[in-house]
């Protein structure tokens, strides 16, 4: 008996030894995003969070980062900037994010730009093109859209190809920056502008949408944000009666929201990714296996497009830094992307050259619902 036991605590002591020298499985690779999903901007975020999720849940049905888990925690700032940056440093101190992906808008995203670089990790994919994002000192950020000006001038031409010359400009305050770069792009192509700042607040979108009209505008160019979209389709069908037969906006990320609210008339736009709807490019084909497989028909958007894009960038620089995700270390895996071809769409990255792509296209949908080049 006595050696029985000596025999059984042996085997108890090899075993305790093997599970105290085996090594722990390692954790999950934590990717932190902030996102309104709650109040006005949610069903962009939904877009937004719908694309993401998309990617993550394929990376991790294909076994994930070398055996690691893709992880993607998101928290709800309700479109406020201050609470944006404040769920930056939640993510990453508490859930030890390694990078932050998806701001929204270019408010939250200067907020987000500092206070990543605040505590040392990546912004990857704001839905922003504000230059103070691009600019030198700012060596954190990595983006795969062009700055406001070269969207801003891309629907300006394309408007005046038209043949059109008056246009009314309607604005709030969400996005400044983009605002002034659209103005200045309207009157560089010589259209006669008319500029009206909007107000979000009930009667208030009314009376600026109707001064906007007064001018008479052959085109209604549009730069705002989800609380001023959302009062929109909150109006009566009569006061939107003055809209003129062709309305334009770039690719905000409520551009989706704009195509649905105007229907009835000729929307132009810019979109700085492929159009999910009509491109045959293999990466489109890939969200739609993955929005399919994971998510729904929400991924397969503007912004859902965006958001698997961007997600997909994140993927490859991590694999690349092989597990080294201190901030600047994945910064450099980044820039050593070189040319990427993601399944069709290129980006171009390299020393010092984080803004990937300068990709812009110009489509127009008809009344028809149909998409036009």
């Amino acid at each position: 008996m006595h050696a029985l036991r000596r025999i059984a605590f042996a085997w108890l002591g090899m075993a305790a030894f093997a599970c105290a020298a085996a090594p722990k499985a390692p954790g999950a690779v934590v990717l932190g995003q902030s996102l309104p999903l709650t109040g006005a901007g949610f069903p962009t975020a939904n877009r937004i969070q719908a694309g993401a999720k998309a990617l993550v849940d394929r990376v991790n049905a294909s076994g994930g980062l070398s055996g690691r888990r893709l992880e993607l925690v998101t928290l709800d700032d309700g479109g406020d900037p201050a609470r944006h940056a404040d769920n930056i440093g939640t993510l990453v101190r508490r859930h030890n994010a390694v990078a932050i992906v998806n701001c929204l808008g270019e408010r939250s995203c200067v907020a987000a730009s500092g206070a990543t670089r605040e505590l040392g990790v990546p912004l990857v994919g704001p839905f922003s093109g504000a230059a103070s994002l691009r600019a030198k000192a700012v060596q954190h950020v990595v983006t795969l859209r062009p700055d406001d000006a070269r969207e801003a001038e891309a629907l300006a031409q394309q408007l005046r190809s038209m043949g059109l010359t008056r246009v009314a400009l309607l604005f709030d305050d969400s996005e400044p920056a983009r605002a002034q770069a659209l103005a200045s792009a309207l009157q560089s192509a010589q259209l006669q502008l008319t500029r009206v700042a909007a107000d979000a607040r009930g009667r208030a979108i009314e009376a600026s949408l109707g001064e906007a009209t007064q001018a008479a505008p052959q085109a209604l160019v549009l730069s705002l944000g989800a609380e001023a979209l959302e009062a929109l389709s909150r109006l009566p069908d009569p006061a939107r009666a003055g809209v003129p037969a062709v309305v334009a906006t770039l690719s905000s990320a409520g551009l989706t929201q704009v195509t649905r609210l105007f229907r009835d008339k000729l929307i132009g736009f810019t979109s700085v990714v492929p159009n999910p709807e009509v491109s045959q490019l293999a990466i489109v084909r890939e969200l739609e296996r993955d929005a399919d497989a994971f998510v729904g028909p929400e991924a397969l958007t503007f912004e859902g497009l965006a958001s698997y894009l961007h997600l997909r960038v994140c993927v490859d620089a991590l694999r690349r830094a092989n597990g080294r995700f201190d901030g600047p270390q994945l910064v450099d895996a980044f820039e050593s992307l070189g040319t990427l071809n993601l399944s069709g769409f290129r980006l171009h990255f390299g020393r010092d050259r984080r803004h990937a792509s300068e990709h812009v296209e110009v489509g127009m949908r008809a009344r028809d619902g149909r998409l036009r080049h």
